[in-house]
Order: C-alpha cells, then sequence, then structure tokens
C-alpha cells in the first residue's frame, strides 16, 4: 500500500501540478478503485487538496514534512541574505540548488524582474550536464559518480549542449580551475548562467548559487565574481553552525507524544 501511495505523489512531476482522478489513474497504472481510495485518504491526511474545480493538488502537509528535511533545514535561511544580495544587483533569476541523485534540485529561486527566460521553481529539476548549478555540483563530486553520468544518456536540449563525453570532462575540470561553471544556450535558447560551490557541512553537502539572465545582458566576468563572492558568503555562514531555531515554538501534547 505505501508504494502505491508514493506512486500516486510521484505523478505530480514536472508540469503535473493539478490533475483529475482519471489522470492519475491513468499516469500510476492504478486501478480506478485503489486511486479513489488513497486519494480520499490523502486528502484527509493533508498530503493533497482538492481544488474548486475537483481536481487535486500537492497539499500544505507534506510542505510541512518536507521543510523538515535534514538537508535543507536551514540551509534557505542561512542563503536568502545572500541570494537576495545578488538580485539587488542583478534582477536577475537567482537560483539556490544541491545534489540529488544524478540531477540538481533547485531548493530556491527569486524570479528575475528584467527580460530573462523563464526558469523552474524550487523543487523543479536540472539536468548537471546543461545547467550551471549542475555543472558546479558535478565538478566536484565523487570521480566513480562524474563517470556514472559520463557514461549515461547526455541529452541535447539546444544545439549549444555538451553532449559529448570528452568535452564535458574538459568542461568539467575547467570548472574544478576556475571555481565557477557557465552555461550560455545550453539548456534554455537566449538564456546565460553563471554558478559557483559553497561546501557546506556533511548534513548538507555541496550546494551551487546562480545567477541566470540573457546573453549579453551582462558581462560574464562580472556575473562569476559576483556568485563566487555570494557562495563564499554562503559557506562561511554554513560553517559557523549554531543551534537551529525549532520549526514550532511549541508543539500540542497530542503532536509531540507520537
Amino acid at each position: 500500500m505505501t508504494s502505491k501511495v508514493l506512486t500516486i505523489l510521484e505523478a505530480f512531476t514536472g508540469e503535473r501540478t493539478e490533475m483529475s482522478m482519471s489522470q492519475i489513474a491513468r499516469a500510476t497504472g492504478l486501478p480506478s478503485s485503489t486511486v479513489h481510495r488513497l486519494l480520499r485518504d490523502l486528502v484527509e491526511w493533508g498530503g493533497l487538496e482538492r481544488t474548486p474545480q475537483g481536481n487535486y493538488v500537492i497539499g500544505v502537509r507534506l510542505w510541512e514534512v518536507a521543510a523538515r528535511a535534514t538537508r535543507t533545514y536551514g540551509l534557505r535561511e542561512r542563503a536568502l541574505p545572500f541570494l537576495q544580495g545578488l538580485w539587488e544587483m542583478t534582477h536577475a533569476h537567482i537560483l539556490l540548488a544541491v545534489l540529488d541523485g544524478t540531477e540538481a534540485l533547485l531548493v530556491e529561486k527569486i524570479s528575475g524582474t528584467r527580460d530573462v527566460p523563464p526558469v523552474g521553481r524550487a523543487g523543479g529539476r536540472l539536468p548537471l550536464h546543461a545547467s550551471a548549478v549542475g555543472k558546479v555540483l558535478l565538478a566536484h563530486s565523487d570521480p566513480q559518480f562524474q563517470s556514472q553520468v559520463l557514461e549515461g544518456e547526455l541529452i541535447g536540449y539546444t544545439p549549444a549542449t555538451i553532449t559529448d563525453p570528452s568535452a564535458l570532462r574538459s568542461e568539467l575540470a575547467r570548472v574544478r580551475r576556475t571555481g565557477a561553471a557557465t552555461s550560455i544556450d545550453e539548456l534554455t535558447p537566449g538564456s546565460a548562467s553563471c554558478a559557483a560551490l559553497a561546501a557546506g557541512p556533511p548534513e548538507v553537502g555541496s550546494v551551487a548559487v546562480s545567477i541566470l539572465g540573457t546573453p549579453g545582458a551582462r558581462d560574464m566576468r562580472e556575473m562569476t565574481m559576483l556568485v563566487q563572492s555570494a557562495a563564499r558568503g554562503l559557506a562561511h555562514a554554513l560553517s559557523n553552525t549554531r543551534p537551529a531555531n525549532p520549526i514550532t515554538p511549541r508543539l500540542p501534547r497530542s503532536a509531540s507524544s507520537g
């Protein structure tokens, strides 16, 4: 039963943010009767919510649980001042990402106000070989993991995407040498991004900070300096461990008693 519940939740991926019961049944391959019963339980718990049209969306209860994840608890709070500073200087998209599986998971995003291409939102994922955050995380990852990615499928999102393993290996060496990764038209036409690494404690791991804008709108060298400065500041903040504030000041007796 647990696997079926997870299958339903995993159906909400990519652009699938709102689905009807029949769409969920088709996406999961589960019988409609099973989907109906599990959806009812998920709505009652708060993991899913119903829209006025009767469709299903992810509920805030799942967000509450996810906010307690060890790898992101406190990360967003410490990173936001640096992300906000980058946004105020550039008004471009500002991204914060961590390595999750073979993808870069966006933990936070501040949307740009200038004419920049749209990009994923917090909770979305980016490929390691075609995005700046992905490249910088991949370049500083374990060599065995790098080989795994390089030997896998390198999808060509645009003509500029690096899909040759040897060329990508050389690019990763350049990232390690310079301390920053770039992606120009490699993931989305008309976009240019620059990312730097902020090494976090073991429970957080490596974190990537990125600026994304339009090619030519800002000098790439300036973007590199800005993002590297923010990454250094975040790394310093993450290294200064301090007791974390409780998420909830006081839990009700029923909740704390389990």
